[in-house]
């Protein structure tokens, strides 16, 4: 096997798993979209054990009646721009707030958190995938999504110019 098919094939397999990964992550921005999940990057150890630093949440609404204690929730701040989530550890149904405390914390969290600052109860987590958005700021999925959607278009670009670059070289023949 000489040394341009080895690359022409090693360039293949670059391309397909990046293709592949590219697919992936589409899919599960969808899936997240379609599913009114939100994902929210872990950046402290206030919830270790649960949760590690560089983990992400993904929560989804839930109502205030539906929240028991023990559930985990993302709360945000006033002005909408940061975001904690922390375990739930009394519930006052009558002024409708509740008290949270991360786990990893000795005490509770000095202010109760007032219903509508609670964005969603936590559906699931992912270990590991924080750390892009702790990286590269806060990317939003829609963003990344565009990214991802841009060096797919570009990887394919130049698939095919190597490939007709290749067909050149073999005098217009293609052994593929």
């Amino acid at each position: 096997m000489n040394k341009s098919r080895t690359k022409l094939k090693l360039g293949n397999i670059l391309f397909n798993f990046l293709a592949i990964i590219t697919v992936i992550s589409v899919g599960f921005v969808a899936f997240n979209f379609l599913s009114g999940a939100k994902g929210y990057a872990v950046t402290s150890q206030s919830m270790a054990k649960t949760l590690e630093r560089g983990d992400v949440v993904f929560s989804r609404e839930a109502e205030f009646d539906e929240l028991k204690i023990g559930d985990v929730v993302t709360v945000g701040s006033a002005d909408g721009k940061e975001y904690f989530t922390h375990r739930i550890v009394d519930i006052d149904r009558e002024n409708k707030t509740v008290s949270t405390k991360g786990d990893n914390n000795p005490e509770k969290d000095p202010m109760d958190t007032p219903a509508d600052r609670i964005v969603g109860r936590m559906w699931y987590s992912v270990p590991l995938l924080g750390f892009i958005t702790i990286t590269f700021g806060s990317l939003s999925q829609i963003k990344g999504l565009i990214i991802l959607a841009a060096v797919a278009i570009a990887l394919i670009a130049i698939n095919i110019i190597l490939t007709k670059i290749k067909a050149k070289k073999n005098g217009g023949d293609s052994d593929e």
